[in-house]
């Protein structure tokens, strides 16, 4: 940071209002559930993925989601949102105990995750909203993160993104797909974590020396301060400056405002002493979940974050710069 005092204005850009559109599509073998937006003209087509947990409906609630969702159709592009198939069925398929995305078989045909994808796409081609000659993208977090490089590689995407997922060494080894890790510095998930965060890093290093266009970007901690919880509208300015007070309070925020704790150990606080956090236990639960995700995204834990958009719409453009 430069010594003296800086002014920063902003820049408002203005932009044509927009709503997804929702509705039940027929996928491989089922009706999934889908939001999407075709803008006109638009230059490509970006696949968003859930991760474990989640589903389309989750997903287009996402606060850090939604503006991900809004950039990308202001710079061009059009949206497809669905969910994984075990979400829909409530059922773990293949039987491993977990409901995710299904990476294998490595199978277009009787895979429906990834035969779900195809009959989306041919679906809006059929419909007009798009053709075969426009490139597809996909971006995930988490398993959707994995997902992603998974379907941009077996698809021959024109790009992938993965957010907090390191995917594996197979796919770094033979895909030709350009590829971008978004990763989370203090990643607090037991499958990820500091370890997937060098795994990520060694394999976008392994595409790029196989002159395959590879970005790596680690997130980190930034400082906490009175109107953050504002930027949803759910929140109001002086919630939002009641709850920096209450972290401030209970001595969660360190000299410089950075969180000394990412969500799980502030929320476990929380709930074992109400009376010391009377604003945060006021929150309904949609408040409630926007603010413990958004210390999520200070702290740089395992959470999607829209801090990287324009990063990450400049990798879909041109990957290789």
């Amino acid at each position: 940071m430069p010594s003296q005092n800086v002014t920063v204005t902003a820049a408002q850009k203005a932009i044509t209002p927009f709503s997804l559109h929702y509705e039940k599509i027929r996928g491989a073998n089922i009706l999934k559930n889908v939001y999407y937006y075709f803008p006109s003209g638009h230059k490509g087509i970006v696949y968003l993925l859930h991760g474990t947990g989640g589903s389309a409906q989750n997903l287009v609630n996402n606060f850090d989601w939604m503006q991900m969702i809004n950039d990308l159709v202001t710079a061009g592009y059009a949206i497809i949102v669905t969910e994984m198939e075990e979400v829909s069925l409530n059922t773990d398929l293949n039987g491993d105990g977990l409901i995710h995305w299904n990476l294998v078989p490595a199978d277009t045909i009787n895979n429906p995750d990834y035969r779900n994808m195809r009959v989306l796409a041919d679906t809006f081609y059929t419909r007009g909203y798009s053709n075969p000659s426009i490139p597809l993208y996909s971006i995930g977090m988490s398993d959707g993160g994995a997902f992603s490089a998974a379907l941009s590689y077996i698809f021959k995407f024109a790009g992938g993104v993965s957010y907090c997922a390191p995917t594996g060494s197979l796919i770094t080894s033979t895909s030709t797909t350009p590829l971008q890790f978004c990763m989370a510095k203090y990643d607090n998930n037991s499958t990820v974590g500091a370890a997937g965060d060098a795994e990520a890093q060694t394999n976008s290093n392994a595409l790029t020396s196989r002159g395959i266009c590879s970005k790596f970007f680690s997130h980190d901690h930034s400082p906490v301060y009175p109107q953050r919880f504002a930027r949803w509208s759910g929140i109001s300015l002086s919630l939002s400056a009641s709850l920096y007070n209450e972290l401030k309070a209970n001595h969660w925020l360190n000299s410089k405002n950075y969180l000394t704790a990412a969500s799980d150990t502030i929320g476990a606080s929380i709930q074992a002493n109400p009376s010391a956090y009377p604003v945060a236990s006021s929150l309904n639960i949609v408040q409630y979940t926007f603010f413990t995700g958004q210390l999520d995204i200070m702290y740089a834990a395992h959470q999607f974050y829209s801090d990287y958009d324009k990063t990450t719409i400049h990798f879909l453009g041109t990957p290789c710069q």
